[in-house]
């Protein structure tokens, strides 16, 4: 299953992770790519993760590059860089600190009302419009009786 290009893991997986064979940056997308990875699934499934599990397992991505970092200890920098890089994007889920939801409201786009709800309301109106014109309250009372002046 592909995942979506999400937007929100571009700094993610643009971010340089080293140099290729010719000096040209290389960025985690291009890494798990050439792995064999898709890049917005696995951002996806680390993002899931809680920061230890995730940094284990990009470090071993980081690893299995060709041309990957130099030593241990730089593998676990680029590893710890990357996931504070994820884990900083905010998730769907309810927010748990008070400046949260004000991060979320920045960070997501805005959504306007549909016009379907305006049509509904208009709808609704109508209706109410409709039933109050036509209620009726029984005919007006007719004075049926005869007058005087008319019988003679």
């Amino acid at each position: 299953m592909t995942a979506t290009l999400r937007k929100d893991f571009d700094e993610f997986l643009f971010a340089p992770v080293g140099k290729d064979s010719d000096g040209s940056p290389v960025t985690l997308l291009t890494v798990l790519a050439r792995l064999g990875v898709d890049p917005w699934q696995e951002a996806s499934d680390l993002a899931h993760l809680s920061r230890e599990p995730a940094m284990q397992r990009l470090a071993s991505r980081l690893e299995a590059m060709p041309n990957g970092p130099a030593t241990a200890a730089d593998t676990v920098t680029i590893a710890t860089r990357l996931i504070a890089l994820l884990h900083r994007v905010p998730t769907r889920a309810a927010p748990s600190s008070p400046e949260a939801p004000l991060q979320a409201k920045v960070l997501m786009p805005v959504k306007g009302i549909s016009p379907a709800f305006f049509v509904l309301v208009g709808l609704i109106f109508m209706l109410v419009a409709q039933c109050a014109l036509t209620t009726t309250h029984g005919p007006a009372p007719m004075d049926t009786t005869l007058s005087r002046d008319s019988e003679k």
